[in-house]
């Protein structure tokens, strides 16, 4: 994943990665929350030499000892030290010493306590620079903190000048005396716990996982979301995206309804786009099947919208509504379905009345009609085949809106005869792995679609504010809304949408469809 794709993804999972952020937050507050302040305090103490002492306190190996007045030395002549060389020997001694049962009996009963136990976990100590020591106590309350700190201090000071050595005692350097520099004081704020170190730390924190969450939802997500995924996997080209907009709505397209928003000029560039692919005529070359991979991707509005575009320049245009499972042309645009393509094929009706006129005298539109048992066998017969090529000849652009690939192969089969094969894929909807097998699939039959529509795409404000803006900021339309366009008329207003009539049009030598 490149840096290009990370920035990417945590702009696309913003959403998500808020929630996470958020989550964090709540819980570095309760964290925050249920802790118990804890202050702390410290006395600074000094310490230095002192000649009054057991002389058994002479040598590291316990010989006996004496001060020597001419010389400042101490112990025997085989171990001799100055008074200095004594203070840095037993100095590191000093930390250990504040947490032994004399020294915190001691400060118990300065404190009033009955006993020592619980001190322990609260003291601590440590040398400093030269040959001072501090003296830390920590307690939820600050005044006791001090008072602790202070307490072990003046023991630990008794215990070092008495002179008296017992079984409790008997281990404290009796040449060693303790003076108090700096006591102890009841702080203001706490100590523990670090609240602005938590918070920006722990804000850091967040975002690192915020952002890390977004990344993995990412990689964990088989969904498409990015077109050139789908151009990638299908190895197709890319002929547009359509917003994701409440402009598209069962009934009159948009082209129609509203012909100069931001998504009718998308649909009409995908039309265009359409007739480069095919810069040559061949055999089946002017006719399009509108396909996807599974159900509602908006295959079916979307091949409503460009039979539109297509009528919109003056074409002759049919549409065919070739999903016999789920038929739903007609009903959007409000035309009568009791027959259509299915009765057709079976030689029921004639092309005469199984299609019908739309909007313009070019535009025709040959809905599914009845739902049928096994709709492949009217697929795959000798009379649909006869029917693409001869509406082919009659029409500039036939668009066929099949079923979706995981219902039926009936956009292969139309591929197979010579239609051009164009996939919608829905932002969201399709996941890599389905369209992996398409192509596979697309592979062995030898078929290649002519291109892709990435549909629901998210919508970019800056396209649309620069659109407005160059048409003058005309206002956005939207239900049945309709600006008269001078070329076309105004279109009837009905219950059900633009004036639906016979066709009378047709070619006279129209196919009867019998199979």
């Amino acid at each position: 994943m490149s840096i290009q794709d990370i920035i990417s993804t945590l702009r696309r999972r913003w959403r998500f990665e808020l929630v996470v952020l958020i989550a964090a937050v709540v819980a570095i507050a309760v964290y925050l929350y249920v802790q118990v302040p804890v202050y702390s305090a410290t006395t600074r103490v000094y310490i230095s030499f002192s000649g009054e002492g057991d002389a058994a306190d002479g040598s590291v190996d316990g010989t006996g000892a004496s001060e020597s007045a001419t010389s400042g030395l101490i112990g025997g002549s085989s171990f001799q030290y100055t008074p200095s060389e004594y203070v840095n020997q037993q100095l590191s001694l000093i930390p250990a010493l504040v947490t032994t049962p004399a020294v915190l009996d001691g400060a118990a009963d300065q404190l009033g306590l009955p006993s020592s136990q619980g001190l322990e976990e609260s003291l601590s100590a440590a040398v400093s620079d030269g040959y001072f020591v501090t003296i830390t106590a920590m307690d939820e309350h600050a005044q006791h903190a001090a008072d602790i700190a202070n307490a072990v201090a003046s023991s630990l000071a008794s215990q070092l000048a008495s002179p008296n050595r017992s079984d409790t005692n008997l281990y404290i350097p009796s040449h060693l005396r303790l003076s108090i520099v700096n006591k102890a004081v009841a702080e203001k704020t706490p100590s523990s716990p670090n609240t602005k170190a938590i918070i920006g730390v722990g804000g850091l924190a967040a975002c690192a996982l915020a952002c890390f969450a977004g990344i993995v939802r990412e990689l964990c997500d088989n969904r498409i979301r990015r077109a050139s995924e789908v151009q990638q996997l299908l190895h197709a080209p890319l002929l547009g995206a359509v917003p994701k907009s409440s402009s598209f709505q069962p009934g009159v397209p948009v082209i129609i309804r509203s012909s100069d928003t931001l998504e009718a000029e998308m649909i009409r560039r995908i039309a265009s786009n359409l007739t480069f692919v095919v810069p040559d005529r061949t055999e089946l070359s002017n006719v399009f099947v509108i396909a996807s991979y599974g159900p509602g991707e908006g295959k079916t509005t979307l091949s409503i919208e460009l039979a539109a575009a297509f009528a919109e320049q003056g074409r002759k245009v049919l549409l065919i509504g070739a999903d016999f499972r789920h038929p739903s042309i007609a009903q959007r645009l409000g035309l009568a379905d009791e027959v259509g393509l299915s009765h057709l094929l079976t030689g029921q009706v004639d092309i005469r009345s199984a299609a019908r006129q739309y909007w313009k005298p070019g535009f025709h539109v040959l809905p599914a009609g009845r739902r049928v048992a096994n709709p492949g066998i009217l697929i795959n017969s000798q009379s649909m085949r006869t029917l693409l090529h001869e509406v082919s000849r009659q029409y500039e652009w036939v668009i066929v809106d099949a079923e979706p690939m995981t219902v039926a192969n009936d956009a292969a089969v139309f591929a197979k005869e010579g239609a051009k094969l164009v996939l919608v894929a829905g932002r969201g909807l399709s996941d890599r792995s389905q369209l992996r097998d398409m192509d596979r699939e697309f592979e062995i039959i030898n078929v290649q679609p002519v291109g892709v529509i990435w549909n629901f795409a998210d919508q970019d404000r800056g396209a649309v504010k620069t659109h407005d803006k160059y048409y003058g900021g005309t206002k956005r339309r939207s239900g049945n809304e309709r600006e008269a366009h001078p070329e076309i008329g105004p279109i009837p207003e009905t219950r059900n949408g633009p004036t639906v009539a016979p066709d009378d049009q047709l070619a006279a030598g129209a196919l009867t469809g019998r199979p």
